[in-house]
């Protein structure tokens, strides 16, 4: 009888089946070190940290901020766990936390590792270590999903579980096979929130804090021997197939240790979603012209406010639209209505925290501007945005032709999808000059006839050459903004030459409840 060997296997060998996508993974973010990560990468790992202490004390400033801390907890306390849990719900309640390609992935893993900095003696290079590993765990199983027809945003919780579980290992020093079983477990059971409870309530902080409570949990497991799935991701059954219309399981484990998903990062300078950001610049601009014709902004002197946006400005405000209610909104509904947003800024020439405490969202003068926000799809600013690294762009160059299997692009681009597609060219190899363009045009019409217009390419804080040089900047100005101490900022900034204990103690200034404003 003859019988034959696979390729490559010599007559004694076995064959071995290839490493699963976790535990490829795991192997990198076990074995990666602070002097394997690159300068700016660490720089923009640092401002991510000081950016997400800042949304922490925004939130402790806020009603629904209060009511976090009077349930759960302080921000810190002597359970790490919950700890992190409440660091996550203070973190989302006001959609002020950064993003990347692709997700919120602050939630998790920065979250986690202020929780457990002290416990696990955490210098300035571990944590930000640690960060950073977490970051490349998280963006990169959410960023193989994002061709899906839901799961959008904050309510991505695999990409808050995944951080979480990463930084928790990474935190931990677990070992590679703690690493694929904590993952699997983490993975393995999903929180999937209910869009009418988002932004009807503050459901979203809670399944922020949820996702990384079952993260914490898993790992725990995995350190006592629990088992997880080790292709929890790649399975036919797995997470990617239950997620994405087009699975993109590559991007995973493509460039581990040169393609740095941290370089990606986007800042915010107002609460509420990225996708509104750019109408908010160019309101924040036209305030400046509204004053100088009216004084005081009288809703009933302005005819209409239109807001030219891209693809994903426009679906956001189809979305919450039917949520809103006048003064009766939540304040999570507030977060993601471009007409909220635009109108505060165009009245007050800000907007901030303290626009969504219960007496701003009363305010009728506002309500009676953002009934005169219409949002209108611009498809030039889609193709723009798409041809950007961040959200979508580097996924459908990854996608290639696999995207046309992608409903909702094919819905969208109809018969130009071939085209647009072949006009976006091949993945970019780095990340080191990654962008995001989701831009907006905004128009204020007035009474008398008069107008102004305002248009932005891509929002400050985006991803890009400016953020680049600027995020350290953009990110003090918020952390002293919700009354981040001038002396503890500094400190912040040169987190990679504190000891450990230097580093509980600046945390623990940093996130010192705040005075009411």
């Amino acid at each position: 009888m003859t019988t034959t060997r696979p390729a490559g296997v010599t007559s004694g060998e076995a064959s071995e089946p290839p490493a699963s996508l976790t535990a490829q993974l795991a192997a990198w973010a076990h074995a990666v070190t602070y002097g394997d990560i690159p300068a700016a990468t660490l720089a923009a790992a640092r401002s991510q940290l000081i950016s997400n202490l800042a949304a922490v004390r925004a939130s402790l400033r806020h009603p629904a901020g209060r009511a976090i801390v009077a349930a759960y907890g302080p921000p810190l306390q002597a359970d790490p766990a919950r700890s992190a849990c409440v660091l996550a719900a203070l973190a989302s309640a006001l959609d002020f936390d950064e993003v990347a390609y692709a997700g919120h992935v602050s939630t998790g893993g920065v979250n986690v590792a202020i929780a457990h900095a002290g416990l696990d003696r955490l210098d300035g290079r571990a944590l930000l270590a640690t960060i950073v590993t977490a970051n490349e765990c998280a963006a990169r199983i959410t960023a193989a999903t994002i061709l899906s027809p839901f799961f959008r945003g904050q309510t991505n919780t695999h990409c808050h579980l995944a951080g979480a579980a990463a930084a928790r290992l990474r935190a931990r020093d677990a070992a590679p096979g703690e690493w694929v079983a904590g993952l699997g477990l983490a993975l393995g059971t999903l929180p999937v929130p209910l869009h009418h409870a988002v932004v009807t309530s503050d459901v979203k902080a809670l399944s922020a804090a949820a996702a990384v409570r079952m993260a914490l949990d898993g790992c725990d497991g995995a350190a006592h021997g629990l088992a997880g799935p080790a292709t929890v991701l790649e399975h036919p059954e797995g997470l990617l197939a239950a997620l994405s219309a087009v699975p993109l399981p590559e991007i995973v484990t493509t460039g581990l240790g040169h393609r740095w998903h941290t370089d990606t990062l986007t800042y915010k300078r107002f609460p509420g979603s990225a996708y509104l950001h750019a109408a908010f610049d160019c309101a924040e601009r036209l305030h400046e012209w509204l004053q100088g014709r009216l004084g005081a902004v009288d809703p009933s002197r302005v005819r209409r406010v239109v807001v030219h946006g891209s693809l994903l400005t426009w679906q956001m405000e189809q979305k919450v639209a039917r949520d809103l209610d006048g003064p009766r909104t939540n304040v999570s509904a507030a977060t993601l209505s471009v007409g909220y947003g635009v109108a505060t800024l165009l009245m007050t020439g800000a907007f901030g925290p303290e626009d969504l405490t219960p007496s701003a969202l009363a305010d009728p003068e506002r309500w009676a501007l953002v009934e005169k926000v219409v949002v209108e799809h611009d498809m030039d600013l889609s193709i723009r945005m798409a041809q950007a690294t961040s959200p979508l762009g580097e996924s459908l160059r990854r996608a290639g032709d696999r995207a046309l299997d992608w409903p909702e692009f094919v819905r969208w681009t109809g018969d130009a999808a071939p085209g647009l597609l072949a006009a976006l060219g091949g993945p970019e190899e780095t990340f080191e000059q990654a962008t995001m363009a989701i831009g907006a045009r905004v128009t204020v019409e007035l009474a008398d006839g008069a107008s102004a217009a305002e248009s932005r390419d891509a929002f400050t804080g985006s991803a890009g050459p400016a953020t680049r040089r600027d995020h350290g900047a953009i990110v003090g100005r918020k952390f002293l903004s919700t009354g981040g101490p001038r002396d503890v900022l500094v400190e912040l900034e040169r987190l990679d030459a504190l000891g450990p204990d230097q580093v509980v103690a600046v945390l623990a200034r940093a996130l010192e409840e705040p005075p009411e404003p």
